[in-house]
């Protein structure tokens, strides 16, 4: 069903892994025209969202607020009454601690139109990716989720115990962990209840520390453990050690970049993701379209030969000639492809293309992005790729949030790119960093930028090619 102008969405993003987001909030992502997203939902979803969307961050830290939840409830509000199509998106799930019912009575308060879409809550994901099934048979019949911190105006809510059910999930108790650690004691809990502390859960960034209510404060400190964290009290914490798989993949806790001169879907970012590694594309590109004139489309119509040098190129010609009300037989008969996934996209059309051997061909026009044809004798643009400036604020907290020990370049392009981009965004740290490659040339000239230093694990697991699959 079709939603009405000035419509809210609040969207749960998941715990932080991008493959625990639902269908519909990715839905909800491609619609949008404004997004308005916290620190705990990982950025990589805005990839999803269209060209002309506007982000806004609305992040939380401990004691400091990016924007008030005041401004946040007015943003909402005015957007959808300018008859934006809005998602508000949460990490975890939006009614679990997200505040969702306070910016929800906003808009009631206002007449506007909503939806929640849940997602997978933090405390359920940490735990399963640490190991910590946070039900079981032998050991808890039941789960509390509470929140580690309280405010004045709630306080009266939590003059019951906190001793219910034999698992406990704290969210948010990083700075109030010892003071609910030791109330648990006080009301009866034994001072050597198994406790676990998850940071990042669900992402390759994941750190996990064990202990006891009584000795959990000085392993986290010993292991440096950090918000945002979820803290798991009860038996089943125990139970780690035999179900532990998470942290058991080949590149858990790699930190590894993937460099990108385009917007061209990448796998590498997927797979070492799969392989435990928090794994982040840079940069973000965004597509701009070369629309072609009659006289240009004519002449494409009655070339010898055309040779197209990428896939999406396919996809926007023959988008742009049947808008013109060409018939697929005028096509040249000649048609030649210069990557496989290119000849991928011209069989699904039905066209047989020939491998070009020489793309300089004299009879050839070449038809493909302006990075491929700009110096080709005879040749169409069908796009640009562009730094899409959105991410930039995104970027820079990615980029200097955590501690990046290697980079993947895919080509000379990517190498370029990223190098001029970390400089652009004053990351100059990053061009010390190991990398990886594809490709002896790509090497050679990584070498000539000043990158020296090769990932050797990582380049290993390049060299086994199984990331083409």
């Amino acid at each position: 069903m079709e939603k009405p102008k000035g419509f809210v969405s609040f969207v749960g993003a998941g715990p932080g892994d991008t493959g625990l987001v639902t269908k519909k909030g990715i839905q909800c992502l491609k619609e949008a025209d404004i997004i308005l997203y916290d620190r705990l939902a990982n950025p990589r979803l805005l990839r999803n969202a269209k060209d002309t969307c506007q982000f806004i961050y609305c992040g939380k830290l401990p004691e400091r607020h990016t924007m008030r939840q005041e401004k946040i409830n007015k943003l909402l509000v005015q957007y959808a009454s300018e008859g934006c199509c809005v998602v508000r998106l949460k990490g975890g799930d939006p009614s679990v601690f997200g505040r969702v019912g306070e910016e929800a009575e906003e808009l009631a308060a206002n007449d506007i139109a909503f939806e929640i879409v849940p997602g997978i809550t933090s405390s359920i994901a940490a735990a399963a990716y640490a190991g910590i099934p946070v039900t079981h048979r032998d050991y808890s019949t039941s789960l509390t989720l509470r929140t580690g911190h309280t405010c004045e105006s709630n306080a009266a809510l939590h003059s019951d115990r906190q001793l219910l059910g034999d698992t406990i999930a704290y969210y948010m108790g990083m700075r109030k962990m010892l003071i609910n650690c030791r109330e648990l004691i006080k009301q009866g809990k034994p001072a050597d209840t198994k406790v676990a502390i998850i940071q990042w859960g669900t992402l390759g960034k994941q750190k996990v520390v064990e202990g006891t209510l009584e000795t959990i404060q000085a392993v986290i400190e010993k292991g440096h453990i950090e918000s945002p964290a979820m803290m798991i009290v009860g038996d089943v914490v125990g139970l780690r050690k035999k179900l532990i798989w998470f942290d058991k993949k080949k590149f858990s806790g790699r930190r590894i970049l993937i460099a990108k001169a385009s917007g061209i879907p990448f796998a590498l970012e997927d797979y070492f993701t799969n392989l435990g590694a928090e794994a982040y594309s840079f940069p973000v590109w965004k597509q701009k379209v070369h629309l072609f004139t009659k006289e240009e489309l004519k002449a494409i119509m009655h070339a010898y030969r055309l040779t197209f040098t990428n896939a999406t190129s396919v996809d926007i010609l023959f988008q742009q000639c049947s808008q013109a009300h060409y018939d697929i037989r005028d096509l040249p008969r000649n048609i030649e492809y210069q990557t496989e996934q290119t000849r991928k996209a011209l069989a699904a059309r039905g066209i047989m293309a020939d491998k070009a051997e020489d793309s300089s061909n004299a009879s050839s026009i070449v038809i493909g992005a302006q990075s491929d044809t700009w110096h080709e004798k005879e040749a169409y643009s069908t796009h640009e790729w562009l730094i899409d400036e959105r991410f930039d604020e995104i970027n820079v907290r990615m980029l200097t949030e955590d501690d990046w020990e290697t980079v993947i370049f895919p080509n000379k392009a990517a190498v370029k790119s990223f190098a001029k981009e970390v400089k652009n965004l004053g990351m100059h740290h990053l061009l010390n960093i190991k990398f990886a490659y594809i490709g002896e040339s790509v090497k050679e000239y990584a070498m000539e930028q000043g990158f020296s230093m090769i990932d050797e694990a990582v380049q290993s697991e390049l060299k086994r090619m199984n990331w083409r699959n």
